[in-house]
């Protein structure tokens, strides 16, 4: 569980890095390294455009929860957001786990606010996370398209 969660969050910070606008790339970011309990967070990122957290329900059983900003008519960030949730399916496909991890998403609630959420959190005075910048990185295929013009 931890290495496919680890391994999506890796892919994620990935796919943020090639947003050009500089506020799309922050990240608040929290780490708890105690032991598990009931409704205890492993890890959570919060950004803008995406929620990700493993946590603990019961206080042994791992699960991944999620979300993304539902734009409304605003379709600019659909790719990334649809990105985002093709690489959470991979990560978890059964073909790339161990054992079935799909019983290990949590659909109770899917956070699709996730610019109120990181503005709420980055406002609180009880703030738990860290700021994370994820610096831009120009995507392969713009890269290869400027490389074949020069």
């Amino acid at each position: 569980m931890y290495e496919s969660y680890f391994k999506l969050l890796k892919e994620t910070e990935k796919l943020l890095a090639t947003l050009q606008q500089h506020e799309l790339r922050f990240t608040l970011q929290r780490r708890d390294n105690s032991e598990i309990s009931t409704f205890s967070k492993v890890h959570e990122l919060v950004n803008p455009l995406i929620y990700l957290s493993l946590e603990s329900q019961d206080g042994e059983k791992l699960c991944i929860k999620f979300g993304f900003e539902q734009g409304g008519d605003d379709y600019r960030f659909s790719h990334i957001t649809a990105k985002f949730l093709r690489m959470l399916y991979k990560c978890t496909a059964i073909e790339n786990t161990a054992f079935n991890i799909k019983d290990y998403i949590n659909t109770d609630y899917i956070i699709v606010n996730c610019s109120e959420l990181y503005e709420c959190i980055e406002d609180s005075k009880h703030n738990l996370h860290t700021f994370k910048f994820i610096k831009y990185k120009q995507p392969a295929t713009q890269r290869k398209r400027m490389l074949s013009v020069a």
